[in-house]
C-alpha cells in the first residue's frame, strides 16, 4: 500500500511512508512496552516533518538498528 500511495502522490507535495515507532509502553498494553511515549512521538515527528526531498514509499521502524531506520521490506 505504501509504495502504491507514494506512486499515486508523486505529482503532489505529499509523501507516503509507513512509520513504526516500536513497541511502546501505553495503557493499551498495560505499560509493558520497552519504549516511552515520548520516544515514539519523537520518532514519528522525525519521519513526518520532512522536506520535499525526503524519501517516499518507504517503511521506517524504530526497531531497525541501521542509522537510516529504513526497512528493506
Amino acid at each position: 500500500f505504501t509504495v502504491t500511495l507514494a506512486y499515486e502522490l508523486r505529482d503532489l507535495p505529499f509523501k507516503g511512508n509507513a512509520i513504526d515507532p516500536g513497541y511502546t509502553a501505553t495503557d493499551f498494553n498495560h505499560f509493558n512496552g520497552p519504549g516511552s511515549v515520548e520516544s515514539a512521538a519523537s520518532f514519528i515527528v522525525k519521519h513526518t516533518l520532512t522536506d520535499e526531498n525526503a524519501p517516499t514509499g518507504k517503511f521506517f521502524s524504530n526497531d531497525i538498528e541501521d542509522e537510516s531506520e529504513e526497512s528493506p521490506w
